[in-house]
């Protein structure tokens, strides 16, 4: 089968490298272009405490807000530059690559991103949770599966293990 729209979902983990990897060479063997999407999680509860003691005031709260923000501009220039190295290695390999790095939830966003692009596959790797941190946490890569409007491609973290295929249920 062949992908032009390759949508890869990374998400700053050693995995993340099995990933593009693996988006490259199907980028590679299809004459495909990727679009790199990393989202920033959306921590409400990081900063609850320091929000609390703004609130009572024990501390001062245009210095709370402040420092929040400046950490997610931060995060935001980190992924965009880790990103720009991940695309400018793509380019090097005749290979059409963008990328998108936003704060949002990631399963709903790549979605969204999936249908909006038109993305023939969704590549992303699988975090391994297993048990009770999988079911409180839940899977991302289950999440696209099931609501992505495309297949989605699933790399394991382990490389002993076959890349499986999911398609969009239903």
């Amino acid at each position: 089968m062949s992908y032009h729209n390759i949508l890869v979902a990374l998400d700053r983990t050693a995995a993340s490298d099995r990933v593009f990897d693996y988006a490259l060479e199907l980028a590679q063997s299809s004459q495909g272009q990727l679009k790199l999407v990393h989202s920033l999680a959306i921590k409400a509860y990081d900063n609850l405490g320091k929000l609390i003691d703004a609130g009572v005031g024990l501390q001062n709260s245009a210095k709370v807000q402040h420092d929040a923000e400046a950490a997610q501009l931060q995060q935001v220039q980190e992924a965009q530059e880790w990103l720009e190295q991940l695309r400018a290695e793509a380019l090097k390999r005749d290979i059409s690559t963008d990328f998108v790095c936003e704060m949002s939830d990631p399963g709903s966003f790549i979605c969204q991103l999936a249908e909006t692009w038109a993305a023939d596959v969704v590549v992303m790797g699988n975090s391994g949770k297993k048990g009770l941190k999988k079911l409180i946490l839940g899977s991302v890569s289950e999440y696209v599966a099931k609501h992505a409007p495309c297949p989605t491609l699933v790399v394991p973290n382990d490389s002993g293990s076959e890349v499986e295929l999911l398609s969009k249920a239903g």
